[in-house]
């Protein structure tokens, strides 16, 4: 995927590359992932020296881990914007055929407490405006920044810079969710694009669909499936991964504010797919059915239709699927608990006692059909031994 975005930034109309954060899955990232996002670092930049890169941390990523070595890095054309105080200053470029020129502007993720309400800040007998308090909810703190960045942007716009981008990453209300991201709860955690809406464009990361979100934002997605919900359905068709190409200004010269926005299909080196049926059709019968056939090599759930439970059948499967990740027996499940819904302790002062090998003895033939009577030997051994701990 990273060498296919390489490959597309090679176009010399491109000016800037925006990530809008979660770069990693988590504050401490695996060194293979830091290494393999500096090689590709170091690929765009070689083969396109003047192409801008703009990065913002998400609530995946560490800030400050992030932003490590940062002014060195701004000296080759790659912004780490990790400090939430710096959103209001932007990164201008020009183009050099005209006189067309765009401010940037980058918002990180909105941690509770990195910004400050200074609506309610005092002055103090020096003259010296205090700061206030430390703002925590997503919305607050979006409101916040929002008043400083507008003052940035209409700043930018009265000393002549002809457009104005903002990357942020936030959960903007409105924007549908996928089962694959980290949620925050609560109207509160959720920001108002609306507060942004003078921007020409706002390049939202969070939320991995892609979409469309007010009348200025868009969500570029994740870009590779993270969850079988985004799985490819058979013959290929499912929910497409794409990179954002946005052109400002484009067509006609009159219109300062038209934005082209075109997505860019990825195609995975695995899909993520999901399939169902019998056991025994995807153990011996399905050899030459172009679905199954077409689905050997994907990240793969499969969901078996069985009625009674298969025993290991992911270590059996994934001969032949080398990627099956995950394996559902749901109907099989269902009629385990149908069967033992009866299967009640006896009620308390009856004088009875269950027999506890007997209970496991059961359980073990509502699975296979049988019990394995080695195994109810061992069962019973560790049982006593228990048993006899409980008397010491």
């Amino acid at each position: 995927m990273l060498d296919e975005l390489s490959l597309i930034l090679e176009d010399k109309s491109y000016r800037a590359l925006i990530i809008a954060g979660d770069v990693y899955d988590r504050s401490i990232p695996s060194p293979d992932a830091v290494k393999l996002f500096g090689s590709f670092l170091a690929k765009v930049k070689a083969a396109r020296s003047d192409l801008e890169i703009l990065i913002i941390p998400g609530n995946h990523d560490s800030p400050a881990r992030l932003g490590f070595g940062r002014e060195l890095f701004a000296e080759l054309g790659i912004c780490f914007a990790t400090d939430a105080e710096d959103c209001d200053k932007p990164i201008i470029i020009s183009n050099t055929t005209d006189d067309e020129s765009c401010a940037f502007f980058l918002l990180p993720f909105l941690n509770a407490g990195s910004l400050k309400d200074n609506s309610s800040a005092a002055t103090n007998s020096d003259g010296e405006t205090a700061k206030g308090e430390p703002l925590r909810s997503q919305s607050k703190l979006a409101a916040a920044a929002a008043a400083r960045l507008e003052r940035a942007r209409q700043q930018c716009a009265d000393n002549g810079v002809t457009h104005s981008v903002l990357a942020a990453h936030l959960f903007a209300a409105g924007g549908l969710e996928s089962d694959s991201e980290r949620i925050f709860l609560g109207s509160a955690e959720r920001a108002d694009i609306d507060l942004f809406s003078n921007f020409d464009y706002i390049a939202l990361g969070h939320l991995h669909r892609l979409q469309q979100v007010g009348k200025n934002g868009w969500y570029s997605g994740s870009p590779l499936a993270y969850s079988f919900a985004e799985a490819s359905a058979p013959g290929g068709a499912g929910s497409e991964k794409s990179f954002l190409s946005v052109e400002l200004n484009c067509g006609n010269a009159d219109l300062k504010k038209e934005i082209r926005v075109t997505p860019i299909p990825i195609k995975p080196l695995r899909r993520v797919s999901r399939l169902s049926g019998s056991f025994d059709w995807f153990f011996r019968k399905s050899a030459k059915d172009n679905e199954v056939c077409a689905a050997e090599k994907d990240f793969l759930e499969i969901s078996l239709t069985d009625s009674a439970l298969t025993e290991n059948p992911l270590a059996l499967l994934q001969k032949r699927f080398p990627n099956l990740l995950s394996i559902k027996q749901d109907e099989a499940f269902s009629g385990l608990l149908i069967d033992h819904a009866g299967l009640k302790a006896p009620a308390a002062g009856n004088g009875e006692r269950r027999n506890t090998a007997d209970d496991f003895a059961e359980f073990l033939t509502g699975l296979y059909g049988e019990a394995d009577s080695e195994e109810l030997d061992l069962f019973r051994e560790l049982l006593a031994e228990l048993e006899t701990e409980e008397q010491l």
